[in-house]
């Protein structure tokens, strides 16, 4: 089975309604608990391993604690992710 490439991440509970930020119904939303942003975009296929991201990508080396809205592109692709709490 091919992994499915998400839109948008949602990280615990949101503090608005994902509506309010633009995230519509027909977009691929995952949601997650795992707050070490290399273990999700290898989970969900943006890279093969966390060394990866660490070598290519040492930006993205973080762990998502505080409320924010991002947005990153990795290659061609556009990923939003929303950490709540």
């Amino acid at each position: 089975m091919a992994n499915i490439i998400p839109n948008n991440i949602v990280i615990d509970k949101p503090l608005v309604d994902l509506k309010l930020l633009g995230i519509e119904n027909d977009e691929i939303t995952v949601f997650e608990e795992e707050r070490f942003l290399p273990r999700i975009l290898v989970k969900h296929g943006f890279f093969k391993s966390t060394s990866q991201v660490r070598k290519n990508r040492p930006d993205l080396f973080i762990e998502l604690n505080n409320l924010d809205f991002i947005e990153l592109k990795i290659g061609h692709k556009r990923l939003w992710i929303v950490v709540g709490e």
